[in-house]
């Protein structure tokens, strides 16, 4: 969250606080470069990591295991897509860079590149909120539906969530 509240600098981390004084997020950064501007991490994800290392010791975060650009108007005209919403099954800008990381829960789920992932779990994926936000909520071991286009066939793909591992 990109805030303009005063956090001086060695003086950041506590709550950023709305005007009926609820707690949306931990103020975190300041911009070294911009007077007066500072970031949040949001309470949701915040108290998500807390419940983990509650729950196991650590912190758990669920993954799919792809790499994606987000569609929208501009970039459906671009590179003429089939949807004007969704996230885009793509690889990354290095020749290693996949678009889906081998063995992974989309790979076990037969998620493809160039499929484009128009839902999660009913929640449309136009850009209010991203698919990461969306599976940073929930747990692996989770069932998640998406709704995938492909080609010009809709489809509903169960994907089982697993715990994010760090890739090489």
């Amino acid at each position: 969250i990109q805030t303009d509240a005063a956090i001086n600098y060695g003086n950041s981390g506590g709550p950023l606080l709305d005007l009926e004084g609820t707690v949306t997020g931990v103020n975190t950064a300041i911009s070294q470069d911009a007077q007066s501007l500072g970031f949040a991490l949001p309470s949701n994800l915040v108290k998500h990591a807390l419940e983990s290392v509650q729950k196991n010791g650590r912190i758990i975060r669920p993954w799919i295991g792809i790499r994606y650009v987000q569609i929208d108007e501009e970039f459906a005209k671009k590179n003429n897509t089939t949807s004007t919403y969704g996230v885009l099954i793509s690889k990354g800008a290095a020749k290693s860079d996949g678009a889906i990381i081998k063995d992974s829960p989309a790979e076990k789920a037969g998620l493809v590149e160039g499929d484009i992932i128009l839902e999660c779990n009913g929640i449309r994926l136009d850009g209010k909120r991203s698919l990461s936000s969306l599976i940073s909520e929930m747990d692996p071991g989770q069932t998640v539906k998406l709704r995938v286009l492909r080609n010009t066939e809709e489809k509903v793909i169960d994907l089982v969530l697993e715990e994010r591992k760090e890739i090489n």
